[in-house]
């Protein structure tokens, strides 16, 4: 499934938060080299324009976490009980 169709399926009162908890999630990451400088430049675009918290923002932020450390990622989404995100986005079980 196209991972913004899946963002649109995110309740939007769990958006701000989420981005935070993925921005955490990147930040401390030891996988950060697994990520293009132009996608680190398109975060922080959308971090000074305070839009990490959109759709379009977590689509980036989700493409980047799932993409540099899909068992973080998967394991997140759980944690903040989205599991069905993470299962539309083939991060549910990842070892």
């Amino acid at each position: 499934m196209e991972i913004l169709k899946v963002v649109e399926k995110i309740p939007v009162e769990r958006c701000g938060d989420l981005s935070t908890a993925l921005m955490d999630l990147l930040l401390v990451s030891k996988k950060g080299d697994k990520i293009a400088s132009s996608l680190i430049k398109d975060v922080l675009q959308l971090w000074r324009k305070d839009e990490l918290s959109t759709r379009q923002g977590l689509k980036l932020l989700l493409e980047i976490a799932a993409s540099s450390d899909p068992e973080e990622t998967g394991n997140l989404l759980t944690s903040e009980g989205l599991a069905e995100i993470a299962k539309m986005l083939g991060l549910e079980g990842q070892k």
